[in-house]
């Protein structure tokens, strides 16, 4: 199973929920949505591009806007090995949550 950081597997969880309209500004906003913690952009574009590097992700220019300036947003989608590292990494984690017992669990103040 390949190895991913978890800010790696935030990103590429926003990638797919995004698609097609995957790009730098959407994911940082969906990131801090569903987290409430902010990733910079250059992190976040750190980080796609060693996705796409390492096969996960693949990404394309979309068209220009008026509203950008005249530029193109790069847009990125999951590539079928990142969609295979997402459901990997999901499994594995619904697996370790099936065998926490909340009712054996001391919680100490």
């Amino acid at each position: 199973m390949e190895t991913i950081s978890t800010q790696e597997e935030l990103i590429l969880l926003a990638v797919g929920a995004l698609h097609p309209d995957a790009y730098a500004y959407g994911i940082q906003k969906e990131i801090r949505q569903q987290t409430n913690k902010g990733i910079s952009l250059g992190t976040i574009h750190t980080i796609l591009y060693r996705l796409e590097n390492e096969g996960l992700l693949k990404s394309h220019l979309g068209g220009s806007s008026n509203k950008r300036g005249g530029r193109s947003k790069r847009l990125f989608s999951l590539t079928s090995k990142g969609y295979r590292v997402a459901e990997e990494l999901q499994q594995v984690r619904q697996s370790m949550w099936s065998k926490i017992s909340p009712s054996e669990l001391f919680f100490k103040a």
